[in-house]
């Protein structure tokens, strides 16, 4: 019966640190969230991926709101956050996340903080002009591997 108890015990006493270290991490992850500025990261983000889409797709202009809204609705900060702090406190230990931010509160931490959404905006860019130069090849891939398929389906 001492064993039982003794087993209880540590068992709780474990799960308790996990909820603790969790519950630390959370705190840390959201504390980065907030000093990465994700908040307007995600809204800036959000705009340039409709503005990228349209400039692949112009037919898609007279959507533009429509496409803004519905990112708006879906994609907002607010019912992102909760996953983002999930997937952050997951990924790193609350200590590797208080290292995070003490970097993020140094000059260069903050010069990344600002520069990061130009670049991964700059970064998309040249990613949808890649694509875009090489879409025939796409295509002919997709065309080729369509035929291929539907000569296999007809054996």
């Amino acid at each position: 019966m001492k064993l039982f108890k003794l087993s209880m015990f540590a068992g709780l006493l474990a799960i308790s640190t996990i909820t603790f270290a969790n519950s630390a991490s959370e705190k840390e992850a959201e504390k980065l969230l907030s000093t990465m500025g994700m908040e307007k990261a995600m809204t800036e983000s959000m705009s340039q991926m409709v503005d990228i889409q349209l400039q692949q797709n112009p037919t898609l202009a007279p959507f533009k709101s429509v496409m803004m809204k519905f990112f708006k609705k879906h994609m907002n900060w607010n019912s992102l956050k909760p996953e983002f702090v999930q997937i952050y406190s997951a990924a790193f230990t609350a200590s590797e996340l208080r290292e995070i931010n003490a970097f993020y509160a140094t000059d260069i931490g903050k010069k990344t903080i600002e520069k990061m959404p130009t670049l991964m905006g700059q970064g998309a860019q040249i990613g949808a002009a890649r694509i875009q130069k090489n879409i025939g090849e796409l295509q002919a891939m997709i065309k080729e591997e369509s035929e291929r398929l539907k000569k296999l389906a007809e054996q």
